[in-house]
This record gives structure tokens, sequence and C-alpha cells, in this order.
């Protein structure tokens, strides 16, 4: 098996975070898969052999296991998995429809969540592995107009604070001992 790390980020159409992410990993000296719900949103990396781009929709299940089976047949793990997907939604909150809260919640919270209790069984079997959840700083500011993206980040950061919480727990407990 390759000793080079293999790294899942979500969310890499070109001009974005994951996007930025994926070269940057990939300078690392990664394997990197970049994903995105469209192929040709990421056309530049799919030319080039650092990358292993696949269509992913965090919304669905059987996307997010298809994905999974793709990367461990073609490399065997994953090292690292980056949840960036994301989506805004702007509007006064008294206004913002209420489809349009849950597909910000589906793709900000759940997304990321299908992806994490995907990956952790292989992680935990391998006993080696990280989970970065990209999150926003407007949970520390919120603004008039972004009360659902606000709303889905602060519970973004809140189930990954109870993840860290439960892998410590798990594997190193005598540090909730009194």
């Amino acid at each position: 098996m390759d000793s080079k790390p293999v790294v899942l980020i979500t969310g890499c159409s070109q001009g974005g975070i994951g996007h930025a992410l994926a070269r940057a990993f990939a300078a690392s000296d990664c394997r990197v898969v970049a994903t995105g719900r469209s192929k040709t949103t990421m056309a530049d990396l799919e030319q080039d052999p650092r990358f292993f781009v696949q269509e992913l929709d965090v919304l669905s299940e059987q996307s997010v296991q298809n994905v999974l089976s793709n990367v461990l047949e073609k490399f065997g793990k994953i090292d690292v998995l980056v949840n960036n997907a994301g989506v805004q939604c702007v509007g006064p909150l008294a206004e913002v429809p209420l489809s349009a809260m849950e597909q910000t919640f589906n793709t900000n919270v759940f997304g990321p969540m299908r992806l994490v209790q995907a990956v952790v069984p292989h992680m935990a079997y391998r006993k080696k592995g990280k989970i970065v959840n990209v999150g926003s700083v407007t949970v520390a500011a919120p603004g008039p107009w972004a009360g659902t993206y606000t709303a889905s980040k602060a519970a973004l950061h809140s189930l990954t604070d109870t993840l860290r919480l439960a892998i410590l727990f798990i594997f190193a407990p005598h540090q909730f001992m009194p």
C-alpha cells in the first residue's frame, strides 16, 4: 500500500475553498480525492493525474457509499476527510422558505454527518484518520440575513465538538476520570 496519505475533500468546485485545499494537499504529496456534485465544475482537476475526481452528492447515501467504495478500491484507505461542501441561505428568517432552510441544513449539517458516519468505521478499524469539518466564523458574529446559514454552521460546530470528545473518550478515557 502506498504510504502517501489519501485525502477525500467534498465541495471542490473551481474557485472555492475545497478546490484550493485539493491543490494544497496535492502539492504536499497527498493522494487527493476531489469531489463535487458535477465533474464539470472540477474539469481542471480531472485533467491532472494527481487527482481522483468523483461526483458526490452529500445529500445521497448511495452517492456517498459509491464514492467510498471507489476510493477504498483504488487506494485501500482514507486518511483524511475534509467536509467542505456547503450552501448559503440568505434572507430574513421570517421570510426564508422552510424548504430553503431544510436544504441548507441537509447540505451543511447532514451531508457532513453522512460522510462522517460512512468513513468512521474504516478509520476506527485502522485506528487512524482525521476528519475536518469546515465551519464558519459567522457562528461567532451572526448577521441579520444569514440566520439559516449561521445556524447550520453552529450545528456543525457542535456536532464536531461532540465527535472530538467521543473519540477522545474512546481512545483516552483516563482524561475523563476524576
